[in-house]
């Protein structure tokens, strides 16, 4: 593996220090000794774009679950002192067990997955596609591998070893018929079952499949399984940390004629009882449990950027934990919510 990157520097580290101390005094309760974690992100605040998104303006950040003590991770936007051209790097994931970061960056020229420690030091590629690009990483429930989609249409579920081995794409169909696009994995904490969304059967649906690919199975507007039949789309599943529930976006209550406007929802595992959460003429869109299963964070459009939303998992006590401060406008987004549990012994790093 290439591409060291080096830590942020000692002020960094203290702070982190800091903060995982906290964190760890914090009483464990709730699901495997789990606390309320705290939430990795995506943003542009430090170099802010009008756009909403860019190609090199992001960067990674964490947060304690009311929004406070926000700490910047990577710095490839647009700073000087990259002291190279800028990059993105987003779509953060943490491992359980092996208390690392996974996440994508096109410092490359396209999109890889990295992995770094948690205080950001540490950066190394794990899985490169070439010009295909790599996106949306999420770690096993033993931290010992994880899965991730292409970029280019029509995208694949590949897995990879956290040491850069086994490299396997899960869900390439027959080169002759017509290719299904398979994107946004999410890899249950209890189990080898990987959730993702695809297009396999001609509509944007959910579905689990075991971590080799095989017993494929949908979960969303399957009418044998007396679901509704429900013509959206249905994407970006995520486990809770029981393993029981799925919350997911879709986008299948929009009215005709109006433009698709995604809301979150939640089922039980196997597509059952799929009920409404969120209720916005803004797109409520990637939801992520919290360690204790007691709250679902998720990002909300606002004025055309995304902010961080926290709820309970019955739809009530909507709470924003990120803001824009103006006259500055920035998109805090893509929240993927890490615990530290005692359950488990450390396992042992890969490298």
């Amino acid at each position: 593996m290439t591409r060291n990157e080096s830590g942020r520097g000692l002020s960094l580290l203290l702070a982190f220090v800091i903060l995982f101390t906290l964190w760890f005094a914090a009483p464990h309760a709730g699901q495997e000794g789990a606390n309320e974690g705290f939430i990795l992100f995506t943003s542009d605040r430090a170099n802010p774009s009008s756009a909403g998104n860019c190609l090199d303006c992001e960067d990674i950040y964490v947060m304690s679950p009311d929004g406070s003590r926000p700490t910047r991770l990577t710095y490839g936007g647009a700073d000087a002192a990259v002291g190279r051209a800028p990059y993105n790097n987003a779509n953060a994931d943490w491992s359980h067990r092996q208390k690392l970061i996974a996440f994508s960056s096109n410092r490359g020229g396209f999109p890889e997955i990295f992995l770094m420690s948690a205080d950001g030091s540490d950066q190394l590629v794990l899985a490169s596609l070439g010009a295909s690009g790599a996106l949306a990483p999420s770690f096993s429930h033993s931290g010992n591998e994880l899965c991730f989609n292409s970029q280019v249409r029509p995208r694949d579920i590949y897995i990879v070893n956290i040491d850069g081995t086994g490299l396997t794409n899960l869900t390439e169909t027959n080169l002759t018929e017509t290719r299904a696009d398979n994107f946004r994995c999410d890899w249950s904490p209890t189990s080898n079952s990987i959730a993702f969304g695809s297009t396999r059967d001609g509509n944007e649906e959910i579905y689990v499949m075991d971590a080799d690919g095989t017993d494929v199975v949908r979960l969303t507007g399957d009418r044998a399984a007396d679901q509704p039949d429900a013509p959206g789309a249905d994407a970006n599943p995520a486990w809770s940390p029981q393993g029981d529930r799925i919350a997911f976006e879709s986008n299948r209550h929009t009215a005709p004629g109006d433009l698709p406007n995604a809301e979150i929802y939640v089922m039980d595992a196997d597509g059952t009882h799929q009920v409404r959460l969120t209720f916005l003429a803004g797109q409520d869109t990637k939801p992520t449990w919290s360690p204790t299963g007691d709250r679902i964070a998720f990002h909300r459009r606002i004025a055309g950027h995304l902010q961080v939303f926290t709820m309970n998992p019955d739809g009530s006590d909507v709470t924003a934990i990120t803001e824009t401060i103006f006259p500055e406008i920035f998109f805090s987004g893509f929240p993927s919510w890490g615990k530290w549990s005692n359950n488990y012994p450390p396992a042992t790093i890969i490298r």
